[in-house]
């Protein structure tokens, strides 16, 4: 698979890179990962996503501080954003958890230029174990630091997590969210899984890893909107481990092996009765396009062979994003604004895990008689 995240120019099409993406899983602690790791410098060289424009995802950071942060911050607190990206929840620990320091840590080049140019500090460098001593040597300790949508970026996240344990005080906490297995083995998400999605974490492979680096998983919470099925992980120094949900893990079969190696088997499946949905309409000559390019879109273009024969164009509000073409599908992603002219019959909906916002943002379309398709179901809507 090429990388999800880097939409390219026409011109580079044909000299596109591809990665290995076999994911493998360990028997002991249900760690399920990538082992044919592609150059991370290469995949955040130029980052396309941009948390500030996805309005629903600063939204759930906002609440998220509300709910976890703003009490412990009490208005003078130090706060750190692993994977700040444009800066967006370095912003909200300001405004709204009154923190009264705060930076972001991210390795995209352009992201942390465009931060930094908007008065939000951000250092630009992957986060590591002695970046974090150098944070508390630079800045002091931290009371609370947060790396979400991140955690599954790191090749090392044992790294990771011994930098943030350097970086909190004695009273500090850290939150990290990611996207838990369970959802993806019960839902088949398979197009979340990605290059640059090294790790899915599980409840019992986070509990190794923080047992591991001296840290204690003392709640967890599932937030069954977030990406499709989500995990809030928050971890201290001391403290009883939270592993209530280990359970559900159990029972899903997330530790059953004949029960993980079926994965591929199902995903076929699924890819296939999509594919007849799609070949179905274009065969009956029906104009088919994209709403919204997340990462996850190249994975499930490119697993079922779907290119611009059968898929018109895609649409982003993005302004990175449009111009550019989805890697080995060969489709351009044009601006959202020329739905209204294109008038295509169908859009598939890239972005399914924010589908009710999308149905709200697209009644216009609907009521114009335009259909929505749910690429996760492989149903129309009605």
């Amino acid at each position: 698979m090429p990388s999800s995240n880097n939409l390219v120019e026409k011109s580079q099409l044909k000299s596109v890179k591809s990665y290995p993406l076999v994911y493998y899983i360990c028997t002991n602690c249900s760690m399920f990962q990538l082992l044919d790791i592609a150059d991370r410098e290469e995949l955040f060289d130029n980052y396309l996503y941009m948390t500030g424009v996805n309005k629903e995802l600063v939204k759930h950071f906002e609440e998220m501080i509300i709910d976890e942060v703003v009490k412990p911050g009490n208005g003078n607190g130090f706060g750190v954003v692993v994977g700040s990206n444009d800066g967006s929840e370095v912003k909200l620990l300001k405004e709204t958890g009154g923190f009264k320091r705060a930076i972001g840590v991210d390795p995209a080049k352009n992201l942390a230029i465009i931060a930094n140019e908007n008065g939000i500090y951000t250092i630009n460098d992957f986060f590591t174990e002695r970046l974090g001593q150098k944070i508390v040597s630079e800045f002091g300790k931290a009371d609370f630091v947060t790396a979400n949508n991140v955690f599954a970026h790191i090749p090392d996240p044992s790294d990771m997590l011994k930098g943030m344990k350097v970086l909190i005080k004695d009273t500090g906490f850290i939150i990290i969210e990611v996207h838990w297995l369970k959802s993806i083995v019960e839902k088949l998400e398979f197009e979340t899984l990605y290059t640059e999605h090294y790790y899915v974490w599980s409840v019992k492979s986070m509990d190794k890893l923080s047992e591991k680096c001296g840290l204690n998983m003392v709640d967890v919470k599932y937030m069954p909107k977030q990406h499709g099925g989500s995990l809030r992980f928050k971890f201290m120094l001391s403290g009883k481990n939270d592993l209530r949900l280990e359970s559900d893990e159990e029972k899903a079969g997330l530790y059953d092996m004949k029960m993980m190696t079926d994965l591929q088997s199902r995903a076929n499946r699924r890819k296939e009765e999509f594919m007849k949905l799609v070949n179905k309409l274009k065969n009956n000559g029906k104009r088919i396009a994209i709403w919204s390019v997340p990462a996850k879109v190249p994975t499930l273009l490119n697993f079922c062979g779907i290119t611009s024969k059968e898929i018109d164009c895609a649409y982003e509000i993005v302004p990175s994003k449009i111009g550019r073409y989805i890697p080995k599908a060969g489709i351009e992603v044009k601006d959202e604004k020329l739905i209204n002219s294109d008038k295509p019959d169908y859009l598939i909906i890239g972005a399914w895990n924010y589908m009710d916002f999308a149905k709200e943002k697209l009644k216009w379309y609907t009521a114009q008689g335009g259909k929505l398709i749910d690429p996760l179901s492989g149903k129309v809507l009605e």
